[in-house]
C-alpha cells in the first residue's frame, strides 16, 4: 500500500489528536452512546495535554451524522490549526482509541484500508453492458455507467437456406460490434482508474465476444465472476460470495508476491531485514521500499524519535549520537509510517495468524523490511 495520501498528516509536527471511533448509528441509543464516548474521550484527551483548539475542531465532527447507515467506524485527527482527516471507515475500528503526540497515529486508518482492492464490474449482455468502478473496503460510492453497442439484431433463429445464413452472420456481427464498444469504453476505463481486477459477468457468447475485442491492459486483469447479469433479477444469490472470493483471491496474490520477495531475498542475504533494529536502520538511511508488518492492534512497543520523519531509533542513545537532541518517545507504528511516508516507501500489513494456523511469514519482532538496495 502506498502512503502518498497520508503523507501531508504523517509529516506534519503537530501535535497531534487522533480518534477513532464506532460510528454506528443504526440501534436505538447509536446516536446518545456516540456523544457519550466522545464526551469521555475528551476529557482523557484534555487529561493528556491535547490542545484545545485540536479538541474544539475535533467537536464540529466526532457527533456529527456520517450521512450513512450500517456498521462503520470514523477516524479523526486534528491539530492547533485545525482539522486534518474526518474518514469515515468500512467498519467500527479493532479498538476505540483516543490520543495525542508528535507523530500521528495513523495505524488504525492504514488498517482499515490494508485489503482495499480497486476493482471493475462488467455485468454484461448482447447489447452491451453496466460497467461499475468500485473499491471493496471504502465507503465511497461505486460509480456506474451504461455502454449500449447501438446494434439491435440479438438472437439468432434455427432455419437453414441462404436467407437464415445471411441473418445468423447479421447477428454475429452485431454482437462483435456491440462488444467492441464495450471493449473501447472499458480499456478506457482501465487505462484511467488502474483498477487491480476486471470482474466479468453475464452472457457467455457476449463475454467470448468481449474478450476477442478486448484490449491487452483489460485481458490482464480480465477474472470471470458466475451468477451475475445485466438484466433486472438475473443476480444469482451466490454471486455476491463469488465476487468476494475473486477479491479475496486478489488480495491473497498481492500479499503473497510481497512476502515472496521477502523471503527470497532474505533467504540470499539480499535486499531484506527483519527485526526493530535493522529494520529502523533501514528507515533512517532510506532503504527500504516495502515494510512488512505483522498487525496487532495490542501492541505497546515503543521507538524514540527526533523531530525530522528518519529520526528514530530504538534507544534515546542511537539518536543523541546522530546528534538528535529533541529526543521523544512514541509508538512504533506512528513512528514506522512517518518514516515510510516521508521516504515514499509502501507497506504490506500482514494478518495476525489464528491459533491453529502458521503465520505468512516468520519475522524477529514482527517486521520485515525490502530494501531499495544494499550497502
Amino acid at each position: 500500500m502506498k502512503l502518498d495520501w497520508l503523507k501531508e498528516v504523517a509529516l506534519d509536527p503537530g501535535p497531534h489528536v487522533c480518534v477513532y471511533a464506532d460510528a454506528t448509528r443504526d440501534r436505538e441509543t447509536g446516536a446518545h452512546d456516540i456523544d457519550l464516548r466522545w464526551r469521555d474521550a475528551r476529557a482523557a484527551l484534555a487529561g493528556q495535554g491535547a490542545p484545545e483548539p485540536a479538541l474544539t475542531a475535533l467537536d464540529a465532527v466526532a457527533t456529527e451524522p456520517t450521512g450513512l447507515g450500517g456498521h462503520l467506524g470514523r477516524a479523526m485527527v486534528a491539530t492547533a490549526s485545525g482539522l486534518e482527516l474526518d474518514v469515515v471507515l468500512p467498519a467500527p475500528p479493532a479498538r476505540e482509541e483516543a490520543s495525542t503526540g508528535p507523530v500521528a497515529h495513523l495505524m488504525p486508518l492504514v488498517r482499515s484500508s490494508a485489503d482495499d482492492v480497486r476493482y471493475v464490474l462488467v455485468e454484461l449482455d448482447r447489447a452491451g453492458a453496466d460497467i461499475t468502478t468500485a473499491r471493496s473496503d471504502t465507503v465511497e460510492t461505486p460509480r456506474k455507467q451504461t455502454v449500449e453497442g447501438g446494434h439491435d439484431l440479438l438472437h439468432k433463429v434455427p432455419g437453414g437456406g441462404w436467407a437464415a445464413l445471411r441473418y445468423q452472420h447479421a447477428v454475429q456481427d452485431s454482437w462483435d460490434h456491440n462488444a467492441a464498444a464495450v471493449a473501447d469504453e472499458l480499456a478506457a476505463i482501465v487505462r484511467t482508474e488502474r483498477p487491480e481486477v476486471v470482474l466479468l459477468t453475464g452472457d457467455t457468447k457476449a463475454a467470448a465476444a468481449l474478450k476477442d475485442k478486448a484490449a491487452p491492459v483489460v485481458l490482464d486483469l480480465l477474472v470471470e465472476v458466475q451468477g451475475g447479469g445485466r438484466a433486472a433479477g438475473t443476480r444469482e444469490k451466490a454471486f455476491a460470495a463469488n465476487v468476494a472470493q475473486a477479491l479475496d483471491e486478489v488480495r491473497t496474490r498481492r500479499r503473497r508476491a510481497v512476502v515472496d520477495e521477502f523471503v527470497q531475498e532474505r533467504g540470499r542475504q539480499g535486499r531484506a531485514v527483519e527485526g526493530f533494529g535493522p529494520v529502523v536502520a533501514a528507515l533512517r538511511a532510506g532503504q527500504v521500499a516495502t515494510l512488512l508488518l505483522e498487525d496487532d492492534p495490542t501492541s505497546t512497543t515503543h521507538l524514540w524519535a527526533g523531530p525530522g520523519p528518519l529520526e528514530l531509533a530504538t534507544t534515546t542513545q542511537d539518536l543523541h549520537a546522530m546528534g538528535v537532541r529533541d529526543v521523544v518517545e512514541v509508538r512504533a507504528d506512528a513512528a514506522l509510517l512517518r518514516a515510510l511516508a516521508a521516504s515514499d516507501a509502501e507497506i504490506e500489513v500482514l494478518p495476525q495468524p489464528q491459533e491453529d494456523e502458521e503465520p505468512l511469514v516468520s519475522m524477529a519482532d514482527g517486521l520485515g523490511a525490502l530494501l531499495r538496495y544494499t550497502t
